[in-house]
């Protein structure tokens, strides 16, 4: 608003300047018809043009003689250029006129060559009265500029608390959340915070199927214990426990102990990694496949991996530990000797688990992903694993298939996650 005050103040002070200088450049060259007549018509001439306009003095001035008004001083005489025909000069002044105090002059002096002889002519302006209207349109521009900035400041006020009031929405889903009353945020917010919110809807996904998983596999694991544990009390009131009860209690715990390991084992995989966080490929892979065959190193199994270039998992660490880790311990507990990984893109990520053990008849591909199935109870674990592997990646729409593995000949196990953008 300073700028546009300075900026007008300036601009009207130059566009007067410049209309008076014309104005008086006009009546300047009018002067030349008088230089032809006689000293006393000239000086008449002159003095009734300075009174029909107030103001304003004109000046003939010739090589050895400076003719004007009477009410010229000797000091504004003084000030007159030499100039030759064909120049001019534009001065700002300041002299007496008829007995007043000294006010401020702008004068326009040209100069001509007329009958062989040069002359100057020149006309002064007093812009007391021009000077004193520029001043009230000046105050009147700051004025002005004063109630633009209110007006504008006024606008940005609005549009702010506007703009505040689309985050007012998003406390409001903060506290319905609080209270159980909302189970996400609404995506009507500026552009500016929409990341914002769509990140934390997403963790509140991930934040409710962890709650689920974990719900399922407590459920699972209480059903899964409750049996032998019937068996152990049952077996443990008989007031005469003869070996085949010892037995039955022997296997009965040692089934607790399997089930409680491969929870240990699955709470290992899925490591301590912050909800969020993403998954790097290259330093978690390596780690997770050291760890199985830590675990598994009474079956020397050898497993591999092969990642195209450009894959990357930008899905939450946790899922893709479990994902990755469940897929891997379902491979390495039924191999012969090798698993191997690959990744690939295909309009998202294609992971691939396959191993060389005995594989499945296609009537019970179908039923692996379904919760608690196990398709031999010698085996450790109690079922859940593959079925996790399905939750996750329904979670991110994408699927799980099982078919038998062409390269090895057992099963391979396919978990395709769709581009996230």
């Amino acid at each position: 608003m300073f700028i546009f005050w300075w900026t007008v103040t300036l601009a009207s002070s130059m566009l007067t300047d410049s209309y008076v200088y014309s104005e008086m450049e006009r009546q300047a060259r009018s002067l030349r018809a008088l230089v032809h007549e006689e000293y006393a018509e000239r000086q008449a001439a002159l003095e009734r043009r300075a009174n029909d306009q107030p103001g304003r003095q004109y000046i003939i001035a010739f090589k050895d003689d400076m003719q004007a008004v009477p009410a010229m001083n000797e000091t504004l005489l003084s000030s007159i250029p030499s100039l030759v025909a064909g120049q001019s000069a534009k001065l700002s002044l300041f002299g007496v006129q008829a007995g007043k105090q000294a006010q401020p002059l702008l004068a326009w002096f040209g100069g001509y060559r007329i009958n062989g002889e040069t002359i100057v002519l020149g006309v002064l302006q007093d812009t007391s009265a021009i000077s004193a209207k520029l001043k009230v349109f000046q105050w009147f521009a700051a004025v002005l500029a004063v109630v633009l900035l209110c007006v504008l400041l006024m606008v940005q006020r609005i549009i702010l608390r506007r703009s505040v009031a689309k985050l007012e929405r998003i406390r409001l889903d903060m506290l319905r959340l609080e209270h159980g009353q909302a189970v996400a945020l609404s995506e009507d917010v500026p552009s500016e915070i929409m990341p914002l919110v769509v990140e934390f809807n997403q963790l509140l996904r991930r934040f409710e199927q962890r709650l689920r998983q974990s719900r399922n596999a407590v459920g699972n694991l209480a059903h899964s214990l409750k049996g032998p544990l019937n068996l152990l009390i049952r077996s443990s009131e008989n007031s005469h426990i003869g070996e085949p009860e010892r037995v039955a209690i022997a296997q009965n715990a040692g089934h607790i102990r399997r089930m409680i390991e491969s929870e240990l084992k699955r709470a290992r995989l899925a490591g301590r990694g912050a909800v969020g966080k993403r998954f790097d490929v290259d330093a978690e892979l390596p780690a997770m496949i050291g760890l199985l065959e830590q675990v598994y190193s009474d079956k020397r199994v050898k497993v591999s991996y092969n990642v195209a270039n450009g894959v990357k998992l930008v899905h939450d660490r946790q899922d893709m530990l479990e994902l990755i880790g469940n897929l891997l311990d379902n491979a390495v507990k039924w191999c012969e000797r090798r698993v191997e990984l690959t990744m690939h893109n295909a309009d998202g990520v294609i992971i691939d688990v396959e191993d060389d053990g005995p594989g499945c008849s296609p009537e019970v591909l179908g039923r692996l992903t379904e919760r608690g199935v196990r398709l031999d109870e010698s085996v450790a674990g109690h079922g859940l694993g593959l079925s996790i592997v399905k939750d996750i990646v329904d979670t991110y729409e994408g699927r799980l298939t099982l078919t038998p593995s062409a390269a090895l000949g057992g099963l391979k196990a396919s978990a395709y996650l769709p581009d996230r953008a």
